[in-house]
């Protein structure tokens, strides 16, 4: 059992030379480091493999589990694996996923945001109170623009329970105002804060942790600034369907 965990990590650990190693894209090879049946492997590649080592392998442990995993990618092609329709699926999958994943990382690393005092305040203050909330909830954007067919509902929480995601609109929702509406796949949602209490408590909480509350601010400004990065695409974007 342990080797079959032994090979799945491996496998995992090699997953970004998955494609590379089956297409047959090799480094021209000089000065030849490591052979596996017909799969040469030059100094130059197995220098450039030796970057991604995790730490904690050793360079032979590194090296045995290079030798598995090219075995394993020539037994696939014996059984013509890269030609089989969901091998080929699979591949596309992955190729799109990773340019999506390069080019969220890239745009948020162009970014700065940090989260300010008034922020954390604020915070700290709405962890000891409990809300009192409309939300209404609309079947669409279109709905939600002119107001119809809503469904009112009416939240008692304290702000502590709440999801992280609401806890940041409140953050930023001053009493008696609106949020912006917010798109979901159950629907468009709108929320207004309608009163904040004091929780009458008998027992004293522990500090909370501002750096913490910092960094959940922070990320819930990097998840907007995506959102909104999204929407400015859609927006300039000329997009067709069908009607049903």
């Amino acid at each position: 059992m342990k080797y079959i965990y032994y090979v799945i990590a491996v496998m995992i650990l090699f997953s970004g030379w998955a494609i590379y190693g089956l297409l047959g894209n090799h480094i021209k090879v000089s000065e030849p480091y490591l052979s596996i049946n017909d799969r040469v492997i030059s100094k130059a590649e197995f220098d450039k493999m030796m970057e991604k080592k995790p730490p904690h392998l050793s360079r032979e442990l590194f090296i045995e589990a290079i030798i598995d995993r090219q075995l394993l990618i020539q037994e696939a092609l014996k059984m013509k694996i890269e030609k089989e329709e969901s091998f080929r699926r699979s591949v596309e999958n992955f190729y799109e996923q990773s340019l999506i994943n390069v080019l969220l990382n890239r745009k948020l690393n162009s970014t700065s945001v940090e989260a300010t005092e008034n922020e954390i305040s604020r915070y700290k203050n709405l962890m000891e109170k409990e809300l009192v909330i409309t939300k209404i909830i609309y079947p669409g954007l279109k709905d939600a623009k002119n107001k119809t067919n809503g469904i009112n509902r009416k939240i008692n929480s304290y702000f502590r329970d709440l999801s992280d995601n609401l806890k940041f609109i409140l953050l930023h929702l001053k009493k008696g105002k609106w949020s912006k509406p917010i798109w979901t796949s159950s629907g468009v949602f709108v929320y207004r804060l309608d009163d904040v209490k004091d929780i009458q408590r008998t027992i004293k909480l522990k500090p909370l942790d501002v750096k913490h509350i910092s960094l959940f601010i922070k990320n819930e400004k990097k998840s907007r600034f995506l959102k909104e990065w999204t929407d400015r695409i859609r927006g300039a974007a000329k997009i067709w369907r069908k009607d049903e």
